[in-house]
């Protein structure tokens, strides 16, 4: 009998051991949970700052690269221009050339007039020479070797002009019309050959700034060919800031909803830490936390855009702060790297509230609270910019807006 008595209390002591070990563990694990949720909500914080900083250095890319190519488009401009001046050199030098062949032709066309003439000349010369030698025949041997021996050299025969006075006036006549016609056709031919000199000299000096317009151009042509290229890098990584703020954005949808997910599971380790006694639950209408209502961090973000699950009640630290609803403290926490002392109230119906960055707390956990009743001073304790009461109201475990509960 004595030994069933000794088992039945070692089986008695051991369920109690189970049970205690478990509740031991439900407790850890719901710390445990709060200590996880931090964490990840530290580490979606800090993955929207690395997106904050992604669209800044994603916003000074598109702006450089607005400037690249308003660089462009100015050179753009002076490429157009300089190429339009070039296609008016090369009308131009066209133009020239054109001349310059047809000048070429007309000097060539006159020196066949000059073959001509000379031809004209020489059959006059030969005639006269005829006449010298008839007046040899008549005894006039002087002004015979004078000509003779000049040989066939017009301007021998032009400067010596004075020398066949002596001939008569008809011989005169021929020697000045031969004369006459000679220089016409030789001032033609130098007129013609300056012309084409002026020409060659006109179409030299387009060459050159011709030559110095395409220097410009490849120039200018090069200097828009490495912004092209650098304009090409910019949009390169552009691309790659997107790729990595999608992933970050990936990231944090995972771990806000494993947040969600650690919220389920600390609502149910919140309503065991309930307390024995009795309580008086929350009416749902919510009175303000603090005397001070002026917001400063709203619901559900912050002007960064960063999310923020409750409202911020600009307030200096040591102002008293007061339970919303009546209900009972499911968390009264004093280290937190978020929140830094804060306190959890249920109110009961799924409701609950919080209150953060106290600078101390004057509830303990599974203490029931009336509405209005002190619970904590405030302050800026952990992840705080400044003294202020951070108020959060969540139902079933989520954050809702506190201000469609306040009244």
């Amino acid at each position: 009998m004595g030994s069933k008595i000794t088992k039945l209390f070692a089986v008695l002591f051991s369920i109690m051991l189970v049970f205690s070990a478990t509740f031991v563990a439900e407790a850890k694990t719901s710390s445990q949970l709060q200590n996880e949720k931090e964490k990840i909500q530290n580490e979606i914080n800090a993955s929207q700052q690395k997106i904050n900083k992604l669209k800044a250095e994603k916003s000074q890319q598109e702006e450089y690269v607005a400037a690249l190519q308003g660089k462009i488009s100015l050179l753009q401009d002076k490429l157009d221009n300089l190429e339009s001046q070039r296609d008016s050199l090369q009308a131009e030098i066209d133009a020239i050339q054109e001349k310059i062949e047809k000048t070429a032709a007309d000097i060539e066309e006159t020196q066949n007039k000059i073959d001509e003439k000379k031809a004209e000349i020489k059959e006059i010369y030969d005639l006269y020479c005829q006449r010298l030698r008839a007046m040899y025949i008549s005894g006039n041997v002087t002004t015979l070797e004078v000509i003779l021996d000049s040989g066939w050299d017009m301007s021998s025969i032009l400067t010596r002009a004075e020398m066949v006075k002596s001939v008569s006036a008809q011989d005169n006549a021929t020697l000045e019309e031969l004369m006459n016609k000679m220089q016409e056709i030789e001032k033609e031919r130098q007129a013609l050959a300056q012309k084409k000199i002026e020409l060659d000299e006109d179409k030299k000096t387009l060459d050159v700034q011709k030559a110095e317009l395409q220097s410009s151009i490849d120039e200018i042509s090069s200097s828009k060919s490495e912004l092209d290229a650098e304009i090409a890098e910019c949009n390169a990584a552009i691309r790659k800031l997107d790729s990595q703020t999608s992933e970050i954005r990936e990231t944090i949808d995972t771990d806000q909803k494993r947040i969600r997910e650690i919220e389920n599971e600390i609502k149910g380790a919140a309503n065991a830490s309930a307390p024995s006694g009795s309580y008086n639950p929350g009416s749902g209408r919510l009175s303000y936390p603090t005397s001070y209502r002026k917001i400063s961090a709203g619901y559900p973000n912050y002007k960064s855009g960063a999310y923020h699950g409750g409202i911020d009640f600009e307030c200096p630290t040591g102002t008293p702060v007061y339970a919303a609803d009546s209900g009972y403290v499911s968390i009264a926490k004093t280290l937190n790297y978020s929140y830094g002392y804060y306190i959890l109230i249920n109110h009961g119906n799924g409701l609950s509230t919080l209150y953060a960055h106290n600078s101390q707390l004057l509830v303990s956990q599974g203490q029931a609270v009336e509405k209005g009743q002190l619970i904590a001073y405030s302050g800026t304790t952990g992840n705080s910019s400044g003294p202020h009461c951070h108020f959060e109201v969540r139902l079933n475990g989520n954050r809702v807006n506190p201000l469609n509960y306040l009244g």
